[in-house]
């Protein structure tokens, strides 16, 4: 059988089906369409042919090409196309991976695997009791958190100078990830890992009014001015990557920052607050993305973006939020005598709380005097 056509591709395929080199699992399912080429392949062992592929150039006119492209072409939309069956695949080998008996996996059984276990893992982690805000956003239509996006900035490593060490880095990367889980070490997740260090009743240490879980950091009023401010610069920062992109595409920006600025996120209430919260911990939005490629910005070129403004958000969130609270805090651990060797000593299993450390024993905060250095109660609290 000699077959004129003017696609390379083809012609490479029918030359492996000829050597049967689809025997090799691995090379058999990194083939494109590779039940089609399965099936041509038993069909020429079966049928004892000897094909051979003649590479003609495209619109050139040649007729047994153009007949060729026209059998495809009709084969796509006529009712007597032939199906492909579990049957039809299973003699390339010994198994054919199927749904509900009848419906034939068509994509590599690697990658079909690796993506129902991850399916399966993102399951699992939206779950998780520190996720659950994910479904308060099921009624925003505004704030559809981009996944693709959400994981990129989380791995994406900022450029620094050289000011900017590689510990500097890991540290970085490490509040960055503590941030999306929610695991902060705030007073509340404290009592539950050290009950004999940090009582019930403490409270925040900046206000001294609330308990402090990782949405008080944000809500907590010593801490609102700052907070707004970053959020400000978030969005400052994205409105100005907005209008460079509508200069390069000669679109006016105006109806996109306005859609950027009619976001819910860039305000804290006590009752709006998931997708202000979902930003801050990391779970960015689609609107995000689209608004940039709506300004023909490449997708790829737009998370990069994004992911540069929102790692420098976590840098001035650390600074501005959570370092002053660790001073804070660790103004109070210094009160108490509680130490970096205590907190890194196990508690005693044999020893009542009360005997363990005798908090009605020690003075007040405020009559406390302050260590020589604000550093060093920061470096005290940031090594717990």
């Amino acid at each position: 059988v000699t077959i004129y056509t003017d696609s390379q591709t083809a012609i490479d395929g029918l030359r492996s089906c000829s050597s049967s080199v689809y025997s090799n699992s691995r090379l058999y399912y990194k083939t494109t369409n590779f039940e089609l080429w399965a099936i041509i392949e038993r069909t020429i062992s079966s049928k004892n042919l000897t094909v051979l592929p003649v590479k003609v150039k495209a619109h050139s006119g040649n007729y047994l090409n153009d007949f060729a492209d026209s059998l495809a072409n009709t084969a796509h939309t006529a009712s007597s196309s032939i199906l492909i069956s579990g049957m039809d695949l299973a003699s390339a080998h010994d198994f054919v991976l199927t749904y509900d008996n009848d419906v034939v996996c068509e994509s590599n059984p690697r990658h079909l695997l690796k993506q129902y276990y991850q399916t399966q893992l993102m399951r699992d982690l939206l779950n998780l009791t520190r996720f659950h805000f994910i479904s308060l956003l099921s009624s925003n239509i505004d704030y559809i958190v981009d996944w693709e996006l959400t994981w990129f900035t989380l791995n994406f490593k900022p450029s620094h100078d050289a000011s900017f060490t590689l510990e500097h880095a890991s540290r970085h990367l490490t509040f960055k990830f503590k941030l999306f889980l929610d695991d902060l070490p705030t007073l509340e997740k404290l009592k539950r890992t050290r009950p004999d260090l940090y009582m019930d009743e403490l409270t925040c240490r900046s206000c001294i009014d609330r308990m402090e879980d990782l949405m008080h950091l944000f809500m907590c009023k010593k801490r609102r001015l700052p907070m707004q401010q970053i959020l400000q610069s978030y969005q400052n920062h994205l409105i100005s990557k907005i209008l460079e992109a509508g200069k390069l595409a000669d679109i006016d920006p105006t109806p996109f920052i306005a859609k950027l600025t009619s976001l819910s996120c860039w305000s804290f209430s006590s009752t709006n607050w998931s997708s202000s919260y979902a930003l801050v911990r990391g779970c960015l939005p689609k609107l995000f993305i689209d608004l940039f490629v709506d300004l023909s910005i490449p997708r790829i070129s737009a998370i990069k973006v994004i992911a540069a403004i929102h790692n420098n958000f976590v840098q001035k969130f650390r600074r501005r939020i959570w370092n002053p609270r660790s001073y804070e805090k660790s103004r109070w651990e210094n009160a108490m005598n509680i130490t970096y060797k205590l907190k890194t000593t196990p508690k005693p299993s044999n020893l009542p709380l009360s005997t363990y450390i005798p908090y009605s024993s020690l003075p007040p905060p405020t009559l406390h005097d302050s260590r020589d250095s604000g550093t060093d109660w920061l470096k005290n609290s940031m090594k717990y």
